[in-house]
C-alpha cells in the first residue's frame, strides 16, 4: 500500500483541540480523522449542490428537521433519532425512507451534527 501523503493546513486552536478530541474518541490518527472529515464533506457538496438552492431549513426540534422543498412545494419531516449502536438515525416522513434528499440535507447540517453529537 502506498505511503499517505499529508499537508499542513492552519486552524483555530479551539478548532484544533474539538477535533483532536474527537479523533481520540473514535480511537483514529489525528490526520487519518481529519481527512475522512474532509473526503465526507466534499463528497455532500459535490452530491447534493444541485439540491441546496431546492432545499431550505424551515425548523430544528429536538427529535425532528423540518425541511422545505422548493421542487415538490412541500414541507418533508426528517425525524432524528439515536439507533440501537448509538449512532443517529434519519427517517424522512414524506419519501417513507432513511435516505433520500431530504435526509442527506440534513445530515450535511452543522445543527444536526452538533445536536447529534449530545
Amino acid at each position: 500500500m502506498p505511503e499517505r501523503r499529508f499537508r499542513t493546513i492552519t486552524v483555530s486552536a479551539q478548532l484544533y483541540q474539538h477535533v483532536q478530541e474527537r479523533a481520540k474518541k473514535e480511537k483514529k490518527p489525528l490526520a487519518v480523522f481529519v481527512s475522512d472529515i474532509l473526503v465526507n464533506m466534499l463528497y455532500v457538496d459535490e452530491r447534493f449542490a444541485n439540491y441546496v438552492p431546492l432545499l431550505d431549513l424551515v425548523a430544528l426540534e429536538t427529535d425532528q428537521v423540518i425541511i422545505r422543498d422548493n421542487k415538490k412545494d412541500k414541507i418533508a419531516d426528517v425525524r432524528v433519532r439515536k439507533g440501537a449502536s448509538g449512532k443517529v438515525e434519519l427517517y424522512c416522513d414524506f419519501d417513507r425512507t432513511d435516505y433520500c434528499p431530504h435526509t442527506a440535507f440534513a445530515a450535511a447540517l452543522p445543527q444536526v451534527l452538533n445536536a447529534a453529537r449530545r
